[in-house]
């Protein structure tokens, strides 16, 4: 079976799309709220880590994009609501824009530098990696905004 780039976008968009709808339902006050559950983050981490972790095994693993990305430092971020829609945008642009180079890709640009035990990162798997980790946390935004609202 393949999955054609274009089929893979369509997918990260509607996945764009609930973050947005989900952003759309917070203020600056509650986008930095975090649950009041054992080692919960704010919707303001989820978001900034979420994109941040899609960017990097798309753009930087997949094409080879620089990064200047600190994971750690993705859990401890907060602001506005208007600056998290501003990352979803920018990666949605990005990874338009992209689109090409991801769809050319035979082999990784840059070593992950890590694998789990039963499987080989591939461009495919990569790819899927980084989707999964986008709809995962999806699901965890979808449920701190309900807890902080």
């Amino acid at each position: 079976m393949q999955i054609s780039i274009d089929d893979y976008v369509a997918f990260v968009d509607v996945t764009l799309d609930g973050y947005r709808e989900a952003l759309a339902r917070l203020d600056d006050q509650s986008v930095n709220a975090r649950p009041e559950l054992d080692d919960a983050n704010s919707a303001f981490a989820i978001v900034t880590h979420s994109t941040a972790a899609c960017r990097w095994w798309l753009l930087h693993i997949i094409a080879g994009q620089p990064t200047d990305r600190v994971r750690a430092d993705e859990f401890d971020a907060s602001g506005r609501v208007a600056e998290l829609s501003a990352l979803v945008d920018a990666l949605d642009r990005d990874l338009h824009a992209a689109t090409e180079d991801l769809g050319r890709a035979q082999v990784l640009a840059n070593d992950p530098g890590w694998a789990p035990e039963h499987l080989e990162w591939t461009v495919g798997t990569v790819a899927m990696h980084a989707y999964e980790e986008l709809t995962q946390h999806l699901g965890h935004l979808e449920l701190t905004v309900d807890l902080v609202t």
